[in-house]
């Protein structure tokens, strides 16, 4: 039965019908625009990777390991960065990392959906030569390196360089100038 048959047989006033429609679609526009963000963001991870210099010691066996606690991170989109190559190094992306292994990450993704492994996450891997990003509110402020965030439509994201100096992490200056806000 279509919407307009419904509509035509409850006897529901034609701005009603047409409210009612555009509700039935609204869900769909949301959501595809939260999988285009969720894949400009992962585009995001694998730019800063780029600009990043790690430790000699934790790259010298050619990959470089993207992970995150998350089953499907950002909406799947964290997984087509598999096997893309950054700086003669391969990327392996791990999801559903256990706490034990966040060491062993290069860079490690903390979803929005998950605030409350922030402050745990953030702890666990202070001084650990991983690059943490996040796009859950105030990451930089709560000492995670790179935060993303949503402003007029748009992907920003502001960098905490202190907390990567800390970790053993160079962020280019390239990186830096691009960056809405850093944090010293």
């Amino acid at each position: 039965m279509s919407v307009t048959s419904i509509m035509s047989a409850t006897s529901i006033p034609a701005w009603q019908g047409a409210l009612l429609a555009l509700l039935m679609f609204l869900p769909g526009v949301v959501h595809a625009d939260t999988r285009k963000e969720d894949s400009i963001k992962a585009g995001f991870i694998f730019n800063f990777a780029k600009y990043v210099e790690w430790p000699a010691k934790t790259v010298k066996d050619g990959k470089l390991r993207v992970c995150s606690q998350s089953s499907e991170p950002l909406s799947g989109n964290l997984a087509k960065l598999q096997d893309r190559v950054i700086q003669e190094r391969v990327i392996q992306v791990y999801t559903s990392v256990a706490p034990d292994e966040w060491h062993n990450c290069h860079v490690l993704f903390i979803s929005a959906d998950e605030p409350q492994r922030v402050e745990r996450v953030l702890r666990a891997v202070a001084k650990a030569p991983v690059l943490t990003v996040s796009d859950s509110d105030d990451f930089t402020n709560s000492g995670g390196m790179i935060g993303l965030e949503l402003h007029i439509e748009r992907i920003r994201f502001n960098i905490n360089q202190g907390a990567a100096h800390k970790a053993g992490l160079i962020i280019s200056s390239q990186l830096l100038k691009l960056a809405y806000e850093v944090l010293p």
